[in-house]
């Protein structure tokens, strides 16, 4: 009897053990990247999309990073606005956590990946050629890219285009995906993204939303700009979440829309 007690003791004590390294991994630390963009300080410079395709190698015609002019017009009085845009890295829906992007992928959800976060905690989830890590950004995995460009025209915001300087990983006969990645390259070793530190005014702040000591927690703070969502990010009746928010005083994204006929040129130029 005795001697059973002692068994059950030590099983307990290792169910105990399992739960607190469950509960452990549970709580890993992840960080949940962003972007803020501060309409008060962008001068339309551009430093920002030269940056880009210089790091990142975008072909002539298409760009990562725009900005485009907006006017707002109450006659005689007319304001020129500068908008600057990227991939919003979106959240996804409220019900499946999954962007429209990932969700349309062929591939999605067939691959499992593991994510490395900066602290050393590890997190297994599912993807595709397109796909969102733990810590939120929105990466392609051109190895796995068939060209069928389904993700291109899923984005609501017309935020990715076809790389002609890259073959798709599974059919050499089409281009593989050009969009933002947050410069995960750089990122994932300490650095800021090439847009944010080329901007000589700031009017691009990038970090982590689980940190509450970083500049864009503070920032989201101070400007409500995830409670007021609804005016502080692109399009939110896409139902998109995005993680890329906008200190906009004038109400410049509300003057500023593209249709599903145009959404494709938003991050073209005239060079085709």
């Amino acid at each position: 009897m005795f001697a059973a007690g002692m068994v059950s003791a030590g099983v307990w004590k290792t169910a105990e053990a399992a739960k607190k390294k469950f509960k452990k991994k549970k709580k890993a630390k992840i960080p949940r990247w962003a972007m803020v963009m501060d309409l008060r300080r962008c001068t339309n410079v551009r430093a920002c999309t030269v940056a880009c395709k210089s790091e990142n190698k975008i072909p002539l015609g298409s760009w990562n990073t725009v900005v485009k002019e907006v006017e707002i017009s109450d006659w005689p009085n007319v304001d020129k606005e500068f908008l600057p845009r990227i991939c919003n890295h979106c959240e996804g829906d409220e019900e499946t956590g999954v962007p429209p992007c990932v969700k349309v992928c062929p591939k999605y959800p067939d691959i499992r990946r593991t994510y490395t976060a900066p602290s050393g905690d590890k997190v297994s989830y599912l993807g595709g050629a397109t796909y969102k890590r733990p810590d939120g950004m929105i990466l392609v995995d051109n190895t796995l890219c068939i060209g069928c460009g389904k993700c291109l025209r899923e984005c609501p915001y017309g935020a990715r285009s076809f790389n002609k300087l890259l073959i798709s990983g599974q059919d050499p006969e089409k281009n593989g995906i050009a969009k933002c990645t947050f410069c995960v390259h750089r990122v994932d070793n300490g650095v800021a993204p090439a847009c944010v530190e080329a901007c000589p005014h700031r009017a691009r702040i990038f970090g982590d939303l689980n940190d509450p000591e970083s500049e864009v927690s503070k920032l989201m703070a101070e400007f409500n700009l995830l409670e007021n969502r609804d005016k502080t990010t692109q399009w939110p009746e896409m139902g998109t979440m995005p993680q890329v928010y906008y200190i906009d005083p004038k109400g410049v994204l509300g003057h500023y829309k593209v249709s599903k006929d145009n959404k494709e040129m938003e991050f073209r130029d005239l060079i085709t």
